[in-house]
């Protein structure tokens, strides 16, 4: 199986960010024992040494004393069809209601399986569905139509038309809610163009060009987990 690394906190705390979201069971081996046990990732937990996980208990339970002298493990997971791992070591017990269970440490990196194929593959970190926002007291919910590395692009049709004439290129919409495959993006946005489309189904209605950090550290990861 080939694999590439990551090591841009950025792209981890998105995986991290679809493991807790999804509720997905991951894979664990401890170092010294030939038995497989699994967990689900809880919490993102700050703290004074760095960010760290809040997992389950381990299934079986005799994971759960097994890891207290032997701390290092290994995590395996499925996202959009490719393999996952990280290795980790368990830092504690987390006793702070609600999110009882086990701290261990922040991934430093994450190895992806690498799979080839001519076919675009939109990973469901990344896939943007709609975006609803407000503009002058009037709520827009709009199509989202392509993510690009400058940011993305917004459907104003017929009936939201209204919406050109009370906003500017270079005009910064506040909260705008992103609506993602896999979870709600709230992040500001900066208009970058107001451009009418000549051509197609949509033939007659404006593309809303956004763009915002958060956008742009998404696409760059979309760009990382494409075939």
């Amino acid at each position: 199986m080939a694999l590439f690394e990551t090591r841009e906190r950025k792209d981890i705390l998105s995986i991290v960010n679809h493991l807790i979201s999804k509720s997905l069971e991951i894979s664990t081996e401890i170092k010294g024992s030939d038995d497989q046990f699994t967990t689900r990732v809880i919490k993102v937990k700050g703290g004074s040494e760095g960010n760290q996980l809040i997992i389950e208990k381990f299934y079986p339970d005799t994971g759960n004393s097994l890891i207290q002298t032997n701390p290092d493990v290994r995590f395996s997971f499925e996202v959009s069809g490719r393999m996952c791992f990280f290795n980790t070591q368990y830092l504690g017990i987390n006793t702070q209601y609600p999110e009882f269970g086990l701290i261990v440490g922040f991934p430093d990196a994450v190895k992806i399986e690498e799979k080839r194929s001519e076919a675009r593959v939109h990973s469901d970190l990344t896939r943007f569905l709609s975006a609803e926002f407000t503009v002058e007291g009037e709520s827009y919910h709009l199509r989202v139509i392509n993510l690009g590395s400058r940011g993305i692009g917004l459907v104003v049709d017929k009936e939201n038309v209204t919406l050109l004439d009370k906003v500017n290129v270079g005009d910064t919409i506040r909260d705008m809610k992103f609506f993602l495959q896999i979870a709600t993006l709230t992040t500001d946005g900066i208009i970058k163009h107001k451009t009418q489309i000549d051509e197609g189904s949509l033939k007659g209605s404006y593309v809303l060009g956004i763009q915002s950090e958060t956008m742009i550290d998404l696409s760059e990861l979309e760009q990382k987990l494409k075939d």
